[in-house]
């Protein structure tokens, strides 16, 4: 007896022990330090476009066949540009009926004849078939509380695995409370839920205008999909990844001696410039909740061979020398931090221009992503009162990259 008990309590201490997610610890320091150019390869939109005008790209994604697709969130449209920078194909259009869309907020590939679309409110993922033809929705807050409203934030799809960020809530009309639950789950074509990696429930009083920056962050202010886990960055002042199998479990967690960066005033005001409430034609004063520190981890994403590219709060734009793109670190798909990796773009404005990811090889440099996103926000009354004297800014341009192997 005495022995099967002494095996039986070996076996739940390894079962136990094997339960545990991998840890892994990072040098403090990055082990090389490399700098590349990144060569253009083609460029639509801006002044000089006659046939191409853009809105607000945020988004893209790019095919196996070398086609790009931008997501036009201020058009409603999905442009579709082929390896030699030709415009082949608008998807989509502004509007509520079959195969139309509404300010979508994601884009991902879901086969090779069909392309989805998110759509903050009211909340649904659309599909596209690639003859623009629409090929249905994705209801993805089907079990929504009678009352409350839902909504979907974005969407991303790897192989098999689709993955959104969306929530619901109440709005309580007598205390002017909203009640949400965010949520970045795995689900299925139908909708249903299949994993649940991250969620986030908040209270926000309506009544008066509030930045509260430890309240807003959790999991899901910073998360990427890879092959086949999901990443996120579970503390906000620690560098340290989660990497979750495709059911929700944790199995192995990221981490490296890290100090986040400390603010001045400077710093903390800027954080809120720019930002106001009108209610009733009335502006309210804004209560502010700024922490002391950066978040430790900005961005993350995943390329299409493993490796993870983070940007920590020593890498933000406002530290970078003219030309400079983008600073990553770079930790391959065993978890080996390789180097800290600088790519430049001659001409690139800190202050005006984007660098957005597609697969660690191909970048889309958005030449006067700032202001496209004022003229957005202005455009959907969100911009505040135009100064007489405000010029209008240029027509946004994107320019596809990828680094150079020279």
């Amino acid at each position: 007896m005495k022995t099967f008990l002494l095996a039986a309590l070996t076996l739940l201490v390894a079962a136990s022990a094997f339960a545990q997610p991998e840890q892994i610890t990072l040098p403090e320091n990055s082990p090389s330090q490399r700098t590349v150019q990144l060569e253009e390869l083609w460029r639509v939109g801006g002044e000089d476009d006659e046939d191409i005008l853009l809105g607000m790209v945020a988004i893209g994604v790019r095919d196996g066949q070398g086609n790009v697709y931008l997501l036009d969130s201020q058009l409603s449209q999905v442009l579709v540009i082929n390896p030699d920078g030709e415009l082949i194909d608008t998807l989509g259009r502004e509007g509520e009926g079959p195969g139309e869309m509404s300010r979508p907020t994601g884009l991902f590939l879901n086969n090779s004849s069909q392309i989805g679309i998110s759509q903050g409110f009211p909340g649904k993922i659309i599909l596209l078939n690639m003859d623009g033809t629409p090929g249905g929705t994705i209801n993805v807050n089907q079990d929504s509380e009678s009352g409350g409203f839902a909504f979907v934030g974005t969407a991303f799809k790897r192989g098999e695995h689709l993955v959104v960020m969306h929530g619901k809530g109440t709005f309580d009309m007598e205390t002017g409370m909203i009640n949400t639950r965010s949520v970045l789950t795995g689900i299925d074509e139908q909708g249903k839920e299949l994993a649940l990696f991250a969620e986030h429930n908040q209270v926000r009083d309506m009544n008066k205008q509030v930045f509260d920056e430890a309240a807003n962050f959790s999991e899901l202010t910073t998360w990427a999909l890879g092959n086949n886990s999901l990443l996120t960055v579970p503390e906000r002042e620690k560098y340290i990844i989660n990497i979750k199998g495709m059911d929700g479990e944790i199995k192995q967690v990221i981490s490296r001696p890290f100090q986040p960066r400390k603010r001045n005033d400077e710093d903390k005001e800027d954080l809120t410039s720019g930002m106001e409430m009108v209610i009733n034609g009335r502006s309210m004063e804004m209560e502010k909740h700024i922490l002391d520190y950066d978040r430790a981890i900005l961005t993350m994403d995943v390329a299409t061979d493993g490796r993870i590219f983070v940007q920590n709060c020593y890498q933000a734009a406002k530290y970078w020398a003219d030309g400079m793109a983008r600073k990553y670190d770079i930790i391959d798909a065993d978890g080996v931090f390789i180097e800290e990796l600088t790519l430049e773009f001659p001409g690139f404005d800190t202050e005006q221009d984007a660098l957005l990811f597609l697969d660690g090889e191909y970048f889309l440099y958005m030449k006067g992503f700032e202001g496209a996103t004022q003229s957005m926000r202005s455009a959907f009354g969100g911009g505040g009162e135009k100064d007489d004297e405000t010029e209008e800014a240029e027509p946004l341009e994107v320019i596809f990259c990828r680094i150079s192997a020279k």
